[in-house]
């Protein structure tokens, strides 16, 4: 779907690609440049664990620990969102550790016990001993690799370090552990050690306070572990900036089904006044997914804004994503960006989406305004190539010099192709452009939502006959809703949780506070990026993904917008 600032490309041939005459020459890379730098985290963090076995002789290394991490946060890494199957190995790894650490905890309380009450020298001692050894070869490792894992899980996943509440918990329970340990434990140990050497040493209160501390650890490890599984608390004041700047169009890369694919401006050259065609390559020089007329791909700037446009070009052109961006002098800064954008620039892409699928119809009217061409033009070079349809496309802009691939168009099909520039030609009779439609003939409109919306309004009288099919470049206002939000209960059933949705929140929302790695993108219920399946219940659609012949569908909702027409529904999430 369209985004506001979603601008759409075309394929015509070689004649609408970008050649030498009006294509940006590439300029040489700028170390200094606008694109934000990425520090090399890992490396940052490594020395981090490393220091762990120094404590072995001192307590003086946790203070350099403590200035590693201190010297990563100030960095501002950015980590890489970790692949499906790699996030199960360190959750695995991190979920090992993490039981090998509280069974630890629970043998050194047992050995502290022992150390205390024990009727023999032997055993007192003996126990002393062992925790000694066991403190320095097996616990301090233990606690290190599971910090270790744990921190890079939360990075490296939609959850963040310090985001959520039960996360940062989780984190400074981690921490204050082994620093109350090499603080207070290791010299009580030692000193216990040596005290119990003389058989009629006693711990006394050295003793008492080392059980208690253990107690402590088992404690907080225990706290740790079902925060991990209740994840209670909400976000941070970090993680409600977060969230509200994905919800400006920036949203966080991993609310997405897929990792980011990195990519390149191939080409990029004017194709009419204000509008950009720009030809983007993978990085690697690979092959870029796979699409089909009417789909779209979200791209990720070089400043990390997101924003959605329609693909053209041939789809078995597996080398290159084609896409065409309008400038908007009154929007949120994408296009402006992607109009400076120049051959040789690095940003990223998203596999295509497509809720704009060419329909199987005997005909197909395709009615589109200004930029709203774009998802039109593949569409129709696959039915003008295979003959299986008629179709007649009808295009309006501002004027002919605005209407990008207008040209092209005409001189290729013109007996099909209708301009309509306004400043030349007076506004279309829709009501009898729709009535000259046969039986079943597939309407497609995209463009500016009066002309969408006027489509709409005639479509019942004009042509019952036929099927409607639109795409907006914005959500359409929902002020007017018959349906009051009321609240209601969403169960997950794949994340055994239930969660409550107020009547001023969205059921998106509430779901991300449950797990944030469900996708999501614009949250304006246009891109169609948190499609979400629904296993009971009927939804109410408030989103402009569904086309109006699929408003009555119980097998799906988009969470960002929709809502439950019931106080209960049930979602496969």
């Amino acid at each position: 779907m369209l985004h506001g600032e979603w601008h759409h490309g075309s394929d015509v041939e070689s004649a609408v690609r970008c050649g030498p005459c009006g294509q940006f020459a590439p300029d040489e890379p700028d170390p200094l440049g606008d694109a934000q730098q990425t520090v090399p985290a890992a490396g940052q963090l490594r020395p981090v664990p490393l220091q762990f076995p120094l404590c072995w002789a001192s307590e003086l290394p946790l203070l350099g620990m403590l200035l590693s991490v201190l010297t990563v946060i100030a960095l501002r890494p950015r980590f890489p969102r970790l692949a499906p199957r790699a996030r199960r190995v360190w959750l695995t790894l991190h979920v090992g550790l993490s039981v090998g650490w509280l069974g630890l905890s629970l043998a050194m309380t047992a050995l502290s016990t022992v150390g205390l009450y024990a009727g023999s020298h032997a055993a007192r001692h003996g126990a002393y001993e062992i925790f000694h050894i066991f403190d320095l070869t097996i616990v301090i490792p233990s606690m290190a690799l599971s910090i270790v894992t744990g921190v890079a899980i939360a990075l490296g996943t939609p959850w963040g370090l310090i985001k959520h509440r039960w996360v940062l918990a989780k984190f400074v329970i981690s921490l204050a552990i082994p620093v109350m340990a090499g603080v207070m434990q290791s010299p009580w140990v030692a000193e216990l050690a040596e005290r119990t050497k003389d058989p009629a040493g006693q711990p006394g209160d050295l003793g008492v306070a080392l059980l208690a501390s253990n107690a402590l650890f088992v404690v907080l490890l225990w706290t740790a572990t079902l925060l991990s599984v209740v994840k209670p608390g909400g976000r941070t004041r970090w993680g409600r900036k977060d969230l509200a700047a994905r919800r400006a169009g920036r949203p966080d890369p991993a609310h997405t089904a897929v990792p980011d694919i990195p990519a390149v401006v191939g080409e990029a050259c004017h194709v009419a006044d204000d509008t950009v065609a720009l030809t983007l390559r993978s990085s690697d020089g690979g092959p870029l997914p796979v699409w089909e007329p009417g789909a779209h791909i979200d791209v990720v700037l070089p400043s990390g804004l997101v924003r959605q446009y329609s693909l053209y070009g041939d789809p078995a052109e597996r080398a290159v994503h084609r896409v065409a961006v309008l400038r908007e002098h009154g929007g949120r800064g994408g296009s402006v960006e992607a109009h400076g954008l120049r051959p040789g620039t690095p940003l990223a892409v998203r596999p295509p989406r497509n809720h704009f699928p060419l329909a199987d119809a005997p005909a197909h009217l395709f009615i589109a305004g200004g930029i709203g061409i774009t998802p039109f033009l593949p569409m129709i070079d696959k039915i003008a190539g295979t003959g299986s349809a008629e179709w007649r496309l009808v295009y309006r802009g501002r004027s002919l010099s605005r209407m990008a691939f207008a040209d092209q168009l005409a001189a290729r099909h013109p007996d099909r192709v209708t301009l309509l520039p306004s400043d030349t030609h007076a506004r279309p009779g829709l009501p009898g452009l729709l009535r000259q439609a046969g039986p079943g003939t597939a309407v497609y409109c995209c463009g500016p939502d009066e002309l969408i919306n006027a489509v709409e309004a005639a479509m019942p009288i004009a042509c019952p006959h036929g099927t409607l099919h639109i795409e907006r470049f914005s959500p359409r206002d929902r002020a007017d809703t018959t349906t009051a939000d009321a609240p209601f209960d969403a169960e997950l059933r794949r994340s055994g949780r239930t969660v409550h949705v107020p009547a001023d929140r969205s059921l998106l929302a509430a779901m991300h506070e449950v797990d944030p790695s469900l996708p999501a993108s614009r949250t304006d219920g246009v891109c169609g990026s948190c499609a979400t399946r629904v296993l009971e219940s009927t939804p109410d659609h408030r989103d402009d993904v569904l086309q109006p012949y699929e408003r009555d569908r119980r097998d799906v909702l988009y969470p960002c917008v929709s809502r439950s027409c019931g106080p209960r529904i049930v979602l496969d999430a």
